[in-house]
């Protein structure tokens, strides 16, 4: 595996690491700390180690404050744009207040993000704005596999690109990213603290945005700003390959009192085919019939593996250029550029994700498929273009990065092991851990059966750090004491304490 530590943090950790960067990532949890849905522990592995599940699929996993999970790309392309390299930190939180002011609106209070210094003064405002959420991209892949991906690397050297880009709050996952991206605000604001939570009332696991719906969003949107600024006349079309990223970049929809049905379109991976919630969102009958079926009627294989289920071709450079479609169809066939209203699309676009997940960030697979989400994106900024023009606002990033394939077999580390040696220490009828979804770096643990046990969250939180592939276990009294002091979590702060890496 590659060494990421560099700058300031090597020096950091030579000097003592554990106090300083403890802290550090305390905030980073404290800024995505809400109430009755963080777990009960908050994990942090070490560099290196990481948590995942016992699925073939997800051979390496995100979720943490590392750099190759949190440095990520931010980039704005446009005529309104002064180009440059920006070495100031960035954001995911700032996506959305600078894409608001391009369009003359402002972000509501809740927004955490700041405009970022990008914008020409008295630049007119673009006819069209496209987000583009690569997800799973990091953002050393932009150097590494520059030749492979022509056309992002010719926008990131006419853009505005900046250098020490971050994601500043945890666990850096897709449902976390794309809301934090889409509204502007830190997850402690809009809710989303992972891409599901476990719900004490019900007793059962909730996941965030399942089946299309918004309401465990609990801010605006970017969408949803623009829409009410425009009175519904703003075209807004949003578009992703997981229900957990494309919908908080629609936003709320119809599902916000006076809100719009706008356009939404998600993969839904047991049937293939693009789905939305239509009490919310409008799905366009022409993507209704579309299927990625037929992405192996020539061949069932891809290098070798087989591709031939909905789920399994996700992890293919085959499945690119079916979310270029959809999103190309939504160009063509909606009204785009058709009035002086400024219109939105909304993109996240997952194939790195699926396949840094099962073949790792050095792996031939993953280059190919790169290469290939180049050309696709290529074939989109055409269609734009043939729509609107040049006269449009690009923004490219992403919602978190990846861990590269580990240097040893023992510094992968699953779920239920984790699980199971909790309960054998504390709990022989495993009653204990109610929810531990490894992207989130959250255990949920039932207090009523810890009280009965005589133990405290402490206790727990204490035998889990001295385990040698963690670096820090929180508790969630330990977050909740950092997120009330919201002076020390402030986004001028926290951009200090992350640009020390």
């Amino acid at each position: 595996m590659i060494t990421l530590i560099t700058g300031v943090l090597a020096l950091t950790l030579a000097a003592g690491p554990s106090n300083t960067l403890r802290q550090h990532f305390l905030e980073m949890f404290a800024r995505a700390y809400f109430p009755g849905r963080t777990g009960q522990l908050v994990l942090v592995p070490q560099q290196g180690d990481f948590i995942t599940r016992p699925d073939p699929y997800y051979a390496q996993m995100h979720g943490s404050p590392w750099p190759y999970d949190v440095e990520i790309p931010i980039m704005f392309v446009g005529p309104a744009v002064k180009p440059g390299q920006y070495s100031m930190p960035a954001a995911q939180q700032d996506v959305a207040p600078t894409l608001a002011a391009a369009l003359g609106a402002v972000m509501p209070p809740t927004a955490t993000g700041h405009v970022l210094p990008v914008l020409r003064k008295g630049s007119a405002r673009p006819r069209a704005v496209m987000l583009v959420v690569l997800d799973g991209m990091r953002r050393d892949y932009f150097d590494r596999y520059a030749t492979l991906m022509p056309t992002l690397t010719a926008l990131r050297h006419r853009g505005a690109w900046f250098t020490q880009a971050q994601v500043n709050v945890l666990p850096s996952n897709t449902a976390v990213g794309h809301s934090t991206i889409a509204t502007g605000t830190d997850p402690s604001v809009h809710g989303i603290t992972g891409v599901s939570m476990y719900d004490a009332e019900a007793h059962r696991r909730h996941d965030m945005y399942a089946g299309c719906d918004p309401k465990d969003l609990m801010a605006l949107t970017l969408a949803d700003v623009w829409l009410r600024q425009t009175a519904g006349r703003a075209v807004v079309a949003a578009q992703g390959s997981i229900d957990r990223a494309t919908t908080p970049l629609a936003g709320h929809g119809a599902c916000l009192t006076g809100g719009s049905r706008v356009v939404s379109a998600s993969y839904d991976a047991p049937s293939g085919a693009w789905h939305t919630n239509p009490d919310c969102y409008r799905l366009p009958d022409y993507l209704k019939d579309v299927n990625s079926s037929e992405l192996w009627k020539v061949s069932d294989e891809w290098m070798s593996h087989r591709i031939d289920t909905t789920t399994a071709v996700r992890y293919s450079a085959l499945f690119p250029a079916f979310e270029a479609n959809a999103t190309i169809a939504m160009i063509e066939h909606e009204p785009f550029g058709e009035d002086s209203v400024a219109d939105l699309i909304l993109v996240n676009y997952k194939c790195a994700d699926f396949v840094g997940h099962k073949y790792g960030p050095e792996s031939e697979e993953l280059r190919v498929t790169l290469a290939e989400m180049d050309r696709q994106l290529t074939r989109v900024l055409d269609a734009l273009e043939a729509r609107v023009g040049k006269d449009y606002l690009l923004a490219v990033t992403a919602d978190h990065g990846m861990p590269s394939i580990p240097t040893s077999p023992d510094r992968r580390h699953f779920v239920p092991a984790i699980t199971d040696l909790l309960h054998q220490r504390f709990d022989p009828e495993k009653l204990l851990v109610t929810s531990f979804e490894p992207e989130n770096c959250q255990i949920y643990i039932d207090e009523d059966r810890l009280s009965k046990l005589g133990l405290t969250l402490s206790d727990l939180a204490k035998f889990l750090e001295a385990q040698p592939y963690l670096f820090a276990v929180f508790t969630q009294a330990e977050v909740a004491r950092a997120a009330a002091n919201p002076a020390d979590l402030g986004p001028r702060v926290s951009r200090k304490a992350h640009s020390r890496w």
